[in-house]
């Protein structure tokens, strides 16, 4: 039994994986290499907020997308991306509403174990902007 096989057996799915997905299997080293990558794009960030609480920034290049359409539009993910990898705390909070009545929101970081920070300001952001009309269902 193949070695993904076993894994999702394991984790209780009935899905398969695509044959297409065979062909992005990273080796032993290339997984070594991401993975140093990885840790050394940590470390600068912990740097950069060395002096700072906070990061206010966009979720996304362009107000919400319908579900599905994410790989067609991974470019605009990169916001969020940067903290997938350093694994911060983040909240998301609506700011605004685009012309066509999508929601827009910002996405608050803050520095590792320091949720509460996260969690007060998004409070704050939304106690300033107010309540946002419910959508028609």
């Amino acid at each position: 039994m193949r070695g993904e096989k076993k894994l999702l057996l394991k984790a209780g799915t009935i899905d398969q994986i695509d044959s297409s997905e065979h062909e992005k299997v990273f080796s032993p080293m290339a997984l070594a290499n991401i993975a140093e990558e990885v840790d050394r794009f940590r470390s600068e960030m912990l740097n950069f907020m060395a002096d700072t609480d906070i990061l206010i920034c966009p979720v996304n290049a362009c107000p919400a997308m319908p579900h599905g359409s994410e790989d067609a539009n991974m470019p605009a993910f990169s916001y969020t991306m940067t903290f997938n990898l350093t694994g911060w705390p983040v909240v998301v909070v609506r700011a605004g509403t685009s012309p066509e009545g999508l929601p827009i929101g910002v996405q608050i970081v803050a520095r590792p174990w320091c949720e509460h920070v996260a969690l007060a300001v998004a409070q704050h952001v939304e106690s300033a902007l107010g309540e946002w009309p419910k959508p028609l269902l």
